[in-house]
């Protein structure tokens, strides 16, 4: 058995763990500190497997390290972690007494405390909170009961108390999240939104929800796929959920694929003026976008997608990346194009990761700690731009709409057989071409772009569809003002709003896009090939 214990700086990990090692007879490894004390400790334990015989055997103490969501991966997996959690004024005077070399701590601790327990409280509270404001006596005394049991299943990587709702983020966890948030919301009975394809996870959450909580389940199944977001299908479910007499404060729990999520979220926003709802999602697609940000769409035959829509955000969201074990390739590579788009608005990280997947051309890809990584990354990206437009009404949500002006007139135009990854990346294909051709996309992130887009074999074929009709769905956008559609572009600082884009110039880069071929945009011509 292994325990991890974890916290900010002036937390007393690192004397708490000393201690407790001694008390067991076991290794003590110091995560904590300067990066430079840690590095040749970390790089040992990286490779190594959680020793889980019933003695304790090794402590592990680490604070600001577990910002890298892959050395959480690897750290939390099948060890206890325990969040060594002290009181920011408590923290501010040990941080004042410590040495600064050896805490690695510079400038003023008074802004220090508050800017990092911001931060880091996400990926300490994945861990099982101890009080530990008192001795270091009264503090091993409070983490004892922990080693007189086995560590949880699964491996919780993040648990965030946002303002919109709970994420947590791991690998095996969808039963002991579940319990977690059911617990919390005390819920008298319970909706299960879900469809065919999966019907067996839903029946897994239903065990659960009756075991944790022995309240009445009721599972709803809805069409595979987009067919769950026709408008007579709701209606059908707000009848059904009438005759199970679900009440305002009973919660759904939505599991399924990113168009199950999408009606989901719209059901639990309009039946009864809004209920509890939990999002569990269980494609890449769906962990990496649709789960985060509350949005719910509805589509309307023969006009679009998502023109009817709400916003309500979840109570909760589970992200579990072990439910998306048995996805295809061609759905995970496809929803890799979500993931280029969160680079492009902020997340350079997440492009340098995709590219180590691609130079090391493995598939299917990402797994594990990547596709951890991956998901988190994406995850708070998109949460950061949430949380300052929340209801959709300031324009910063926008940024999220990168590819997607055309990504959803291809959708339509092909009567929604294209994965949406696959349309969004031919979408980002051409919004990269509109952005360099009017000069503001710089080229050389135009190019890193494509290359990426190219070596994830994503939007390289040529599509054969109707340009015209393309054209029609995007003069019916939803994102269109004062008669004009508004492109979102990629800038040399950021996402750009542009609404004077000639029509030309979006035929032309239209064109290019659909033809499939790989690209190199250049300056002032629009749909250019290398």
């Amino acid at each position: 058995m292994e325990i991890v214990l974890v916290g900010a700086p002036g937390c007393g990990a690192r004397s708490v763990g000393t201690a407790l090692a001694e008390r067991h007879r076991a290794r003590f490894i110091d995560l904590t500190g300067t990066p430079e004390r840690r590095a040749d400790t970390l790089a040992g334990l990286r490779v190594s497997e959680p020793d889980t015989g019933p003695e304790l055997r090794r402590v592990v103490a680490a604070d600001r390290i577990v910002a890298d969501p892959a050395v959480r991966a690897r750290l939390y997996r099948g060890r206890h972690v325990a969040w060594l959690d002290v009181p920011a004024d408590q923290l501010v005077e040990r941080l004042r007494a410590a040495r600064r070399e050896d805490i690695g701590v510079e400038g003023d601790v008074r802004t220090f405390v508050p800017r990092h327990l911001a931060a880091y409280v996400p990926y300490y509270f994945a861990g099982t909170r101890v009080d530990a404001s008192g001795s270091i006596g009264s503090t091993i005394a409070r983490i004892e009961p922990l080693l007189a049991r086995a560590p949880d299943a699964g491996t919780l990587i993040l648990r965030a108390e946002l303002h919109e709702g709970l994420v947590e983020l791991g690998e095996g966890i969808l039963s002991r999240s579940l319990a977690h948030v059911l617990d919390r919301l005390r819920a008298r009975r319970c909706g299960v939104l879900t469809s065919a394809r999966s019907r067996a996870r839903a029946e897994v959450a239903a065990q659960v929800v009756r075991g944790a909580g022995g309240i009445p389940v009721d599972i709803e199944e809805l069409p595979d796929g987009e067919p769950s977001k026709l408008l007579d299908e709701q209606e059908h479910l707000f009848r059904r959920l009438a005759g199970r007499q679900l009440e305002r404060q009973d919660p759904l729990v939505a599991i399924g694929d990113d168009a199950l999520l999408e009606a989901g979220t719209f059901a639990a926003a309009v039946w009864l003026r809004g209920v509890p709802l939990v999002t569990v999602p269980v494609t890449t697609l769906g962990l990496i976008d649709t789960a985060i940000g509350g949005k719910g769409g509805i589509d309307l035959s023969g006009l679009g997608r998502n023109l009817l829509g709400a916003i309500h955000q979840p109570t909760a969201t589970i992200l579990d990346v072990a439910l998306v074990e048995d996805e295809t390739v061609e759905d995970r590579r496809a929803a890799l194009a979500e993931a280029v788009k969160y680079g492009l608005i902020g997340d350079g990280a997440l492009l340098s990761l995709l590219e180590s997947g691609v130079r090391a051309g493995t598939r299917p890809w990402p797994r594990g700690p990547e596709l951890l990584e991956l998901v988190e990354r994406c995850a708070l990206a998109k949460r950061r731009l949430v949380a300052l437009d929340a209801h959709d009404t300031g324009g910063i949500r926008m940024a999220l709409n990168l590819g997607h002006t055309l990504s959803h007139a291809l959708e339509a135009a092909t009567g929604y057989r294209l994965r949406h990854g696959e349309a969004v990346a031919y979408g980002l294909r051409a919004a990269l071409d509109i952005g360099t051709s009017i000069g503001v996309t710089p080229l050389a992130v135009a190019a890193r772009a494509t290359r990426l887009l190219d070596g994830l074999g994503l939007a390289t074929d040529p599509l054969d569809v109707s340009r015209d009709e393309v054209l029609g769905y995007i003069e019916a956008d939803k994102k269109r003002r004062d008669g004009r559609t508004h492109w979102v572009l990629v800038g040399a600082g950021g996402i750009t709003i542009r609404n004077d884009v000639p029509a030309p110039m979006v035929l032309a880069a239209a064109a290019a896009a659909l033809s499939g071929r790989p690209s190199t945009p250049r300056r002032g011509t629009p749909g250019a090939r290398g």
